[in-house]
């Protein structure tokens, strides 16, 4: 919690804020000028520590019959009288905030929320699998990936940690935000595919629009609140048929692709473009338990192109003996090609 004076006036203003925002009708002036209030640091760490609390009031309140029976992040109709509805969400609002202002100005000890823990999405090597989520969106994990999901009333928050994911992205008001590597991807309704692999994320838009920007440069803590709520004006938009590919050291390139080519991986099969045998392998193997070693490099520059089956090394590495005349032999849990010795 912020220790400064003007806290509990910064707690007064989130709470407002937070009112305000739960309106469905609620105005793209609205959220751009919340979104200017929150780019102050003190305010964003304010704001999370309102929704936190409301989020844990409003799971108790459900276990002990609720009041109005409202879901504050699933978007659903409100029963009953409207009006009684609205003094009630006030009303309660306004007690954590106060709650929070004297806990503030007396400190009588840290306040500690509990948030609730993200979602955890995960497939093993050489499995794939599709999860429908909350808000209506689904998301088809590829081979040897974890996402962790988190959901609010505000925002739906995706953590994709490595791997590879499809998004198709159900439209509504919140952002829907997947943050990958040092990038964050934003949309509100697209299909859209995001590869973070070894020194490099990838995006492809398949359909609609998304912006890809930097993550916030601020502390750790401060950046996990601004990331999950704040887009960078300053983004790439990102149009169907275009990848991005933002690498480790800040470089950036787009490219033109094929969108069905890039969603091919669900149907469990790659498409390779005059790739170096190099890249081939490399890419394969995040199929595979058993996998394919290139030790000379001669070999690796090889171009190859051709559709293949995940999962069906045997044949691949087969194609591949015939094709460039070459040996393999199996050590352990690896196949190492090389050229065939001379026959002597």
């Amino acid at each position: 919690m912020t220790c400064s004076k003007d806290h509990p006036g910064r707690l007064g203003a989130a709470a407002r804020w937070y009112s305000d925002l739960q309106d469905p009708d609620v105005s793209i002036e609205t959220w751009e000028d919340f979104l200017d209030w929150e780019g102050d640091p003190h305010n964003a760490a304010a704001f999370r520590e309102i929704e936190a609390s409301l989020v844990v009031f409003d799971r108790t309140t459900r276990a002990y019959g609720g009041m109005g029976q409202s879901d504050v992040s699933g978007g659903g109709q409100p029963t009953g009288s409207v009006s009684r509805l609205v003094r009630s969400r006030t009303a309660w609002i306004a007690g954590i905030a106060a709650a929070l202002v004297l806990a503030t100005v007396s400190v009588i000890a840290p306040m500690t929320v509990s948030r609730p823990e993200p979602i955890r999405y995960a497939t093993s090597v050489g499995e794939q699998r599709s999860f429908d989520l909350a808000d209506g969106s689904v998301m088809t994990l590829n081979t040897d990936t974890e996402a962790k999901i988190e959901f609010t009333g505000l925002r739906r928050y995706v953590r994709l940690v490595h791997g590879q994911a499809l998004f198709e992205v159900e439209k509504e008001e919140r952002p829907f935000i997947v943050e990958a590597g040092s990038s964050q991807t934003t949309a509100l309704g697209t299909v859209f595919d995001v590869y973070a692999n070894a020194g490099a994320v990838e995006v492809t838009l398949l359909e609609g629009s998304v912006v890809v920007a930097p993550l916030p440069d601020a502390p750790e803590l401060l950046g996990l609140l601004q990331r999950a709520s704040q887009v960078d004006r300053d983004g790439r938009t990102l149009v169907p048929g275009e990848k991005l590919v933002i690498r480790d050291d800040g470089t950036e390139s787009v490219s033109v692709i094929d969108p069905s080519a890039a969603s091919l991986w669900q149907s469990g099969s790659v498409w390779f473009d005059d790739m170096s045998l190099l890249d081939v392998v490399t890419e394969l193997n995040r199929y595979a338990r058993v996998k394919v070693r290139i030790d000379d490099p001669d070999l690796g520059v090889e171009r190859l192109s051709g559709g293949f089956r995940v999962g069906e090394e045997e044949e691949f590495v087969g194609s591949l003996v015939m094709m460039f005349g070459l040996e393999a032999e199996q050590i352990g849990n690896e196949v190492v090609l090389s050229h065939s010795s001379p026959a002597e």
